[in-house]
């Protein structure tokens, strides 16, 4: 039981580390770096951005100004689609990533469900060898000092090794639940950034469009 607590927590160790250097919410993340490319991308689209010196209703800008602007903002489509693809994938693999964690921690789940079901064995067998090594004392000192310095040793060794092991495989669980957490809502600011943000941005731009025409 312990080993096999012990193997599913080093898989599940790895997880936080490798979150906290490649998953998600880490600058060089596949996610996390898109995210970024997006918001500077919508920087550099913000028509406010692109007005120069002279501002109509504080965001349009004027005569070729404009021309220049809309021409940018064409170019860069392709650019912005190749954005939102990719974070549409970045959130599949971040969706099978809590798939696989979710199974992992059922695997966790069942070998602590083990370890208690041990540790119960063990403190049982304490009590009971503890008792009868005491009623030897009376009758065989040897036998009842082999007993206590032997078996009863061995017996609570092994009850703080599963102790220890329990310990461990409740943080690890707990640690998992945050990486978890985190790739959810990340999941969730992909959707915001896909479709609220980049609807904003256009409907921004459409605006603009409209009252530099109006303007010119």
């Amino acid at each position: 039981a312990i080993g096999q607590a012990a193997e599913t927590s080093n898989r599940l160790l790895k997880s936080p580390v490798r979150a906290l250097q490649e998953g998600g919410l880490s600058e060089g993340s596949k996610v996390g770096s898109t995210l970024l490319e997006l918001r500077r991308t919508i920087e550099d689209l913000d028509p406010k951005e692109a007005t120069g010196a002279k501002k109509f209703l504080g965001m349009v800008p004027f005569g070729d100004k404009v021309t220049d602007y809309f021409r940018k903002y064409q170019s860069a489509q392709t650019h912005l689609d190749g954005i939102l693809h990719a974070l549409r994938d970045g959130q599949d693999e971040l969706g099978k990533d809590n798939a696989a964690l979710n199974l992992e921690k059922q695997y966790l789940w069942e070998a602590m469900a083990r370890l208690n079901q041990y540790v119960y064995v063990a403190e049982r067998l304490d009590a009971r060898l503890a008792a009868g090594s005491g009623d030897l004392e009376a009758t065989d000192l040897d036998n009842a000092r082999a007993l206590r310095d032997d078996v009863l040793f061995y017996v609570r060794q092994k009850h703080q090794d599963l102790l220890t092991q329990l310990a461990v495989s409740i943080q690890n669980y707990l640690a998992i639940d945050i990486v978890i957490k985190n790739n959810i809502e990340l999941i969730k600011g992909v959707d915001r950034a896909s479709t609220t943000t980049v609807s904003a941005l256009r409907t921004a731009v459409i605006v603009a469009q409209a009252l530099g025409n109006q303007k010119l």
